[in-house]
């Protein structure tokens, strides 16, 4: 199986947010690389489980951002990272439920 990353800490994703929430400039969430499509993945219902998150998710987002004749004024998007801290990702195996990116 492929290496899943990149890897990244709590502690850096909201290192980034933060810095985006002062205006302090752009921090992008970097892509992922997955194998949550992979005939060999180790969480075969990862990926169904990620779309049912999506679609909760998309339905929390419309609740509190209304649209208007234009359409949805905001968008949200995330991306599921390996989490660095996690010793899941410290192993020889490595797997994904999902790593796709997700929007609402």
């Amino acid at each position: 199986m492929p290496e899943i990353y990149p890897k990244m800490t709590r502690a850096k994703l909201k290192k980034s947010a933060r810095k985006t929430a002062q205006g302090k400039g752009r921090a992008p969430l970097p892509g992922v690389k997955t194998d949550a499509k992979h005939v060999n993945a180790s969480d075969k219902m990862g990926y169904k489980a990620n779309r049912e998150l999506a679609d909760m998710i998309a339905k929390a987002v419309r609740a509190k951002k209304k649209s208007d004749k234009h359409g949805a004024p905001f968008i949200l998007g995330w991306r599921l990272y390996p989490n660095k801290d996690h010793p899941r990702w410290n192993k020889d195996v490595h797997s994904c439920g999902c790593g796709c990116g997700c929007s609402s």
